[in-house]
């Protein structure tokens, strides 16, 4: 799917009766709705995509794949939820701000493996021989230790854990990384003593 710049004769939706009749055919999944959907709001989706990720081949990209996503999981909206455009917009706009959150982490990552490590003392070193782990595990938080036991103890996953715990998986990422910045400074401290 290509989109250019809006034109000023189709950047307006579809009169009432023809957007009543793309969402009804959209929700039943009929023959050429997702194609008349695209048609009639991708200018509104690719500039709410546009809005967030600031970057035009980035918002096609997400207007295609939240289409493609809905179409192929079917009955996600029904016209009871609301108009059609609205729906897909309020999905492409979730999706371009799922893409930049996890973009910004991934540059937040590839920086964090960048930066230089400072050196640290041998392993026969007795100060890094009296870092007793599970001492480091209690100034940590309960919800802390527990994700950090599940993880690099039982090698469960970020999705396991969530489910284990009853979380969602974003707060389990959180979590596990609150915890190893933690460990990693009390880990510092002990090796500057």
């Amino acid at each position: 799917m290509m989109m250019g710049a809006p034109s000023s004769q189709n950047a307006r939706s579809p009169e009432p009766p023809q957007g009543r009749a793309i969402e009804t055919a959209f929700a039943a999944r009929e023959s050429g709705a997702f194609e008349a959907a695209y048609d009639a709001y991708r200018r509104h989706l690719y500039g709410a995509a546009y809005a967030v990720l600031r970057d035009a081949g980035d918002a096609q990209d997400c207007v295609h794949d939240v289409l493609v996503k809905l179409w192929k999981h079917g009955h996600a909206y029904t016209p009871a939820r609301g108009s059609l455009e609205a729906f897909l917009v309020v999905c492409v706009r979730n999706e371009a701000l799922s893409r930049r959150r996890r973009d910004t982490n991934r540059g937040r990552i590839a920086r964090e493996r960048l930066a230089p490590v400072p050196s640290s003392p041998p392993p026969d070193d007795p100060a890094v021989l009296r870092m007793d782990m599970a001492r480091l595990l209690e100034h940590l938080s309960e919800a802390q230790r527990k994700a950090v036991r599940l993880a690099y103890y039982d090698g469960l996953t970020h999705e396991q854990i969530a489910h284990r715990l009853g979380e969602p998986v974003g707060t389990v990422k959180s979590r596990l990384s609150n915890a190893l910045r933690a460990l990693r400074a009390l880990l510092a401290q002990g090796n500057d003593e």
